[in-house]
């Protein structure tokens, strides 16, 4: 038996779709490895698209609301609201259901770019930015679960705020701080995301699990700082 064909037969199967997407929610880790060994990106994008244009479709109603309630808080005289009311009505319905299929693609790009910046150039490691998109867009099958428990939540509720986040420990009252608008971006389930994330960080790099779930984290507790930060300033 020559070396090549003993060098396959020693390569482990890998794993189908179905095994891929329980597998990140069951044993990330190996699953990650599976993902960076062979890569693949385009069926998770598709669903995770997917499952946020159904939400955006399901949540419109709560969309509309919160967006007139917004401009309720900023005394706009009711005839202009009314008016920006018939637009959003006409609107929403379609870039909610749109809008996922232009951002969900370029927020994983703009994710694997930092992280490749990080690996690449920070960290001294190398990989292929194919592999990083890859482990990025199956890390994101999270946010499907999440959706599927949260937008049932957020109709029964009318609010866009997550039943998840940790702004449930927060009196309503408090809406406006700094410190309301943080937890809100605290949700237990992009935490999990950042975690298999992380998996697939370590995985893509062959980086020890310490190292790459200290640097994802640090990303991204650097990522929720700002954004509240600057949805403060200009809110």
């Amino acid at each position: 038996m020559s070396n090549l064909t003993v060098g396959a037969a020693a390569l482990p199967q890998s794993k189908s779709v179905f095994e891929r997407i329980v597998g990140i929610f069951v044993s990330p880790e190996p699953t990650m490895q599976d993902i960076a060994a062979r890569p693949s990106w385009v069926l998770p994008l598709i669903i995770v698209a997917l499952a946020a244009a159904l939400s955006g479709f399901f949540l419109k109603d709560v969309i509309l609301q919160t967006e007139i309630e917004k401009l309720e808080q900023k005394n706009m005289p009711a005839e202009q609201i009314e008016q920006a009311r018939s637009t959003m009505e006409k609107v929403i319905p379609y870039m909610a259901a749109a809008m996922p299929f232009i951002f969900t693609p370029l927020m994983y790009l703009c994710i694997a770019g930092v992280l490749m910046l990080m690996g690449n150039v920070i960290l001294g490691g190398e990989t292929k930015f194919s592999t990083l998109f890859s482990v990025t867009c199956w890390s994101g099958v999270i946010t499907v679960l999440s959706s599927l428990i949260n937008v049932p939540l957020m109709i029964n509720r009318q609010t866009m705020e997550s039943a998840t986040s940790l702004s449930l420990l927060l009196s309503p009252d408090n809406k406006d701080s700094f410190l309301y608008s943080l937890f809100t971006k605290i949700d237990l389930f992009w935490i999990w995301w950042v975690v298999v994330l992380g998996f697939g960080f370590a995985a893509a790099y062959k980086f020890s699990t310490r190292k790459a779930m200290t640097t994802v984290f640090i990303l991204w507790a650097i990522y929720v700082v700002v954004a509240t930060a600057l949805g403060s300033m200009f809110s």
